[in-house]
């Protein structure tokens, strides 16, 4: 038995007529009578004297519409239910995206959307690793690299970010600074290690430095800053890192072979949850508006 032919079932059984329902239902009137017969076969019960005046419910017709009646009405509260919570906003909302992408570009759009939004409990991880989003680790994620996240997850892409090569201060009065690529060969080198080491533009860059000369490793752009701080040699950061370290000396740069780009990540079912939804909606703003470039100072 289809639950839709009961609905029909009770739709005819209020409105008197095969017509009338097929109104109110915006179905063809063959439709609901085919279902009215296929019901009482499935039941194996006459539910109707059909007569010219219309429908009428016989004795069998009447004890099921009265056991029926129960199930329209939960059907309805579960159709209301799932309108709220598709309309609510209400809830904790999970954002990851490395440190330094939190501070610049994740906490001002946080702003703007607790000004909008204030109810939703925003809970931010700044952690260098991946969360599984799938896994529901966080809902929105900001990522950065040089491929697009795969087709599971639904991904915008929103900014740029350009990268140089750096030195500390000490380093550059000791040793002298690189000018170009050409002349990496002739300097101690730190390697950035991670996803983003793993990509082309590191792989390019690290096809012009000497083995022998490379003095350290990195596991992350953070750790990046930290070491050429220690002043072991040169290394590459994107911009928007080294904005943040003045002590740290630019050698040349930007260099557009370095390039990464910047995706706003969520699943598809958490962009149907109108808090996700909302925070997309608000973050893709940001970005539009070019806030991005003016953090980044190219605008």
């Amino acid at each position: 038995m289809d639950w839709n032919d009961l609905k029909l079932f009770l739709t005819v059984a209020r409105a008197g007529s095969i017509r009338a329902a097929a109104t109110e239902l915006c179905v063809n009137q063959s439709t609901v009578n085919r279902r009215m017969d296929v019901l009482e076969h499935d039941l194996n019960l006459v539910l109707f004297d059909r007569s010219t005046r219309g429908f009428v419910l016989t004795e069998q017709g009447r004890a099921i519409a009265g056991a029926a009646a129960p199930m329209h009405e939960m059907a309805e509260r579960v159709r209301a239910e799932a309108e709220r919570l598709r309309r609510s906003l209400a809830g904790t909302l999970k954002i990851t995206a490395p440190q330094t992408m939190g501070v610049m570009y994740v906490a001002p759009i946080i702003e703007a959307f607790r000004l909008r939004h204030p109810d939703v409990i925003v809970e931010y991880d700044g952690s260098e690793g991946r969360a599984d989003l799938h896994a529901g680790e966080a809902d929105v994620a900001l990522r950065a690299g040089y491929v697009a996240p795969d087709g599971s997850y639904a991904a915008d892409l929103v900014h740029e970010h350009e990268w140089a090569v750096y030195c500390s201060q000490a380093f550059a009065a000791r040793n002298g600074m690189p000018t170009c690529v050409e002349d990496l060969g002739r300097f101690a080198v730190v390697r950035l290690g991670g996803a983003v080491g793993e990509g082309p533009g590191n792989v390019w860059f690290m096809g012009h430095v000497d083995p022998a000369r490379i003095s350290g490793a990195a596991s992350s752009v953070p750790n990046m800053a930290n070491i050429l701080h220690a002043g072991l040699g040169v290394g590459i950061l994107p911009l928007i890192t080294a904005k943040q370290e003045p002590n740290l000396q630019l050698c040349f740069g930007p260099v557009p072979e370095l390039s990464t780009r910047m995706w706003l990540v969520t699943t598809h079912e958490a962009r149907r949850v109108p808090r996700v939804s909302a925070f997309t909606k608000v973050a893709l703003s940001w970005f539009r508006d070019g806030n991005a470039e003016r953090v980044d100072g190219r605008a």
